[in-house]
């Protein structure tokens, strides 16, 4: 068996490993892919492909990697939206109550010691402001996710 033989059949394998939507409609042209770089190569660098092989194998891993995570990401969003939005939301409230408590800390200690404060403060205060603003849209998501599930 002949070495592109061998790795065609090995990259056909690694495209096993594609969720079954996208392996079925892109497995075939990745492959002719696959075989029309490997003839181009040929032509140029003789029988030296491991540099080939190893960053198609590797840019194909990743790949996968992209597409195995964007799946499961859109099964989780549609089977479980409504829960997803309910704990971003009280974490970004329990995020934002920490910094409040955490401001209201430092200006007590720093109450009379004629300390600046506004470089620890101010940043904070932006991310409280930050929290409050993911937490109103993970609670509009989260009803509108309501909505659609009823």
């Amino acid at each position: 068996m002949d070495g592109q033989a061998r790795y065609r059949r090995w990259y056909r394998r690694l495209l096993g490993l594609y969720p079954r939507p996208y392996r079925e409609r892109f497995a075939d042209s990745m492959e002719q892919a696959f075989t029309d770089l490997w003839r181009e190569r040929a032509g140029t660098e003789g029988s030296g492909h491991r540099a080939f092989i190893l960053w198609i194998f590797a840019e194909t891993f990743a790949g996968i990697i992209r597409e195995r995570a964007t799946d499961l990401a859109r099964l989780t969003m549609a089977r479980n939206a409504t829960n997803v939005f309910r704990i971003v939301k009280y974490l970004a409230l329990a995020t934002g109550g920490l910094l409040v408590a955490g401001i209201a800390t430092v200006m007590v200690l720093a109450r009379g010691t004629g300390e600046d404060i506004t470089g620890v403060v101010a940043p904070a205060l932006l991310l409280t402001l930050l929290s409050a603003v993911a937490a109103v849209v993970a609670a509009i998501l989260q009803g509108t996710s309501d909505r659609r599930s009823s």
